[in-house]
């Protein structure tokens, strides 16, 4: 074979391995073309380019994988039941409450006071602040001139109200004393046709005392009136109710 023929074969040979491994002519134009495309839609999408990376919604993958279920957020306590209680309550629970916290006694002693008080026609915080005085709500007390139990009853005064009771253990019993020394004081205060404070010093000195004095023209008063009706001990209040209530 000559020189030109060798030559020329060489060259074909090259051409053909060229075209047989090379990259076809339309993907060199179509790939650019590809690129910008995505880039375009990437930006037009409402997420942007961070939009197919984002966290999916929802529960961590963790969560679902194990089937925990998911927090929630408590709602709010409906506290409907909780307003119709407070509404519910009787003036009766409301006046034991509150003398409960004024004067430091058991709920059992405050509606048992509240409820002969109510029973005997007495307003209750009268009733409350005479036993106050009378015996700083010990039902054992015994005074040094005889008085027996809360309302620190003469057994005489007892008797004479109530003749069936004649033993001083039955004179103590805290619902009878209770009984016969709030009607004892509802007597006082109607006698004086409704003032209060006339109507609780008889309560302590009698009335033949308190007649006497008003007879007199002297005010009977002897400080008794003033530790029942005062502020002190009492919560920091005077008393400005009416002594009686309709029972």
């Amino acid at each position: 074979m000559s020189d030109r023929g060798i030559e020329l074969e060489r060259r074909g040979s090259r051409g053909k391995g060229s075209r047989r491994h090379g990259a076809p002519l339309w993907a060199v134009f179509v790939l650019p073309v590809c690129v910008v495309a995505g880039v375009v839609l990437a930006l037009a999408s409402p997420g942007g380019v961070s939009g197919p990376f984002k966290a999916p919604a929802g529960p961590p993958d963790t969560l679902r994988a194990t089937r925990i279920a998911v927090p929630r957020t408590p709602t709010v306590v409906r506290t409907t039941y909780l307003e119709r209680a407070v509404a519910a309550r009787s003036p009766r629970d409301t006046i034991v409450s509150a003398m409960t916290a004024r004067y430091n006694v058991t709920h059992t002693l405050a509606r048992s006071i509240v409820d002969a008080s109510m029973e005997a026609g007495v307003d209750p915080e009268l009733a409350f602040r005479l036993i106050r005085v009378e015996s700083v709500f010990d039902p054992r007390a015994e005074g040094a001139g005889g008085a027996l139990g809360l309302m620190q009853l003469m057994p005489g005064t007892a008797r004479d109200i109530d003749p069936k009771v004649k033993t001083k253990k039955e004179i103590m019993e805290p619902g009878t004393n209770m009984r016969l020394g709030l009607k004892n004081l509802r007597d006082m205060i109607e006698r004086y046709e409704g003032d209060v404070r006339l109507g609780v010093i008889a309560y302590n000195r009698g009335e033949v005392a308190v007649d006497r004095a008003l007879k007199r023209g002297k005010d009977p008063e002897n400080g008794y009136g003033q530790r029942v009706l005062g502020a002190r001990h009492h919560g920091g209040k005077p008393y400005t109710g009416k002594g009686l209530i309709e029972n």
